[in-house]
């Protein structure tokens, strides 16, 4: 991880422009990856997306499957699909307990 690249506040909304500067990712990736449905905005504010600190993790997720494991879309979206089920299936498990 970059070392320049701080942790966001876990009950912030952030911007696109925050959202970049947070994770030294780029405004087009943020929106391309928006676009595949891979990043979801939790909010809208007057036209323009917010982001929380879950969105922020999940892009950093993202960008080290593509850059470092050089995954391609595909791939991608099964693992987050599936990293999606596990933890649904984990929440059940914790309240059947």
């Amino acid at each position: 991880m970059n070392p320049d690249v701080h942790e966001p506040d876990p009950h912030a909304l952030y911007t696109i422009r925050e959202v970049v500067s947070l994770t030294a990712s780029s405004e087009r990736k943020v929106v391309f990856y928006c676009r595949k449905g891979l990043l979801d905005p939790v909010a809208e504010d007057g036209g323009e997306w917010r982001f929380d600190a879950e969105s922020l993790a999940r892009l950093r997720h993202i960008e080290i499957l593509r850059q470092q494991h050089r995954m391609n879309w595909a791939a991608i979206e099964t693992i987050l699909r599936l990293q999606q089920q596990i933890e649904a299936l984990r929440r059940e498990l914790r309240c059947q307990r």
